[in-house]
């Protein structure tokens, strides 16, 4: 059996916890009320999108790894299926459509489709392109291509009149989640992940194999640690809200 690269699940792992910890903090603010601004405070902003940027770039990368691509992409599509009638049963005001699960079952499935397509561009260029494609779209949700936060282009209003693009980062009005990753511009990401992986995976240093004790096997648990620990943290929320309502 092939070795894993352990330093790739490590760093999975610590996004892990970045997460467990991000999502706890949410539902202490924001769902039990203690503080409703807190997710637009600049650094908590960052915070979350270090989160993000790191599961997708990984899970990108690590294309290259998996086998019954098919498979997994249809399991993760399904668990993100699942997040999105819970937390529409138990939070309605803050349900997720088009979650991260979402998009890295899509992604998966997206580029091994396009597997042809791919192999026949080159690392860095497709790595770069990807990734200035994930900037000019990053505003596609307010209706604008944009770099580096300057406007460059207004997209057309008829793209947001309709639910059926919405996976695509051209929601209606009225959409809200409070967790949506469409494919403009996270797919893109994640190709940018894609192509460096066949960089750093054609000839693995011994790094790759390093073992980091915990974060690893947090890394390679991350779907089912994902899928159970936003109800242990709600459940964990609500004990501090009691506490502090009785004793505060």
């Amino acid at each position: 059996m092939k070795e894993r690269y352990s330093l790739i699940d490590a760093i999975r792992g610590l996004a892990v916890v970045n997460m467990v910890l991000y999502h706890f903090l949410f539902d202490v603010y924001i769902l039990q009320g203690f503080n409703v601004g807190w997710r637009s405070i600049p650094g908590v902003h960052i915070w979350q999108q270090c989160i993000c940027w790191t599961f997708i770039l990984v899970s990108g990368l690590s294309w290259h790894l998996g086998s019954h691509r098919l498979r997994n992409g249809l399991i993760i599509n399904g668990c993100g299926l699942l997040v999105t009638v819970v937390t529409l049963i138990a939070e309605p005001d803050e349900a997720i459509w088009c979650g991260v699960l979402t998009l890295l079952g899509c992604s998966l499935l997206l580029a091994t489709a396009m597997k042809p397509l791919l192999e026949k561009i080159p690392a860095i260029p497709g790595a770069l392109v990807s990734f200035v494609i994930s900037l000019l779209t990053r505003d596609v949700q307010i209706r604008w291509l944009s770099f580096l936060g300057e406007d460059l282009y207004r997209l057309p209003d008829a793209l947001y009149q309709t639910n059926w693009l919405t996976i695509f980062g051209f929601p209606r009005a009225d959409f809200y989640s409070s967790d949506y990753f469409p494919i403009f511009p996270w797919f893109f990401l994640y190709l940018t992940g894609l192509f460096a992986g066949r960089l750093i995976l054609k000839k693995p240093t011994d790094v790759l194999y390093r073992k980091i004790p915990v974060l690893d096997w947090i890394g390679r648990h991350s779907l089912w640690i994902y899928m159970i620990h936003q109800p242990v943290a709600m459940v964990v929320a609500m004990g501090v809200a009691w506490i502090a309502g009785r004793w505060c």
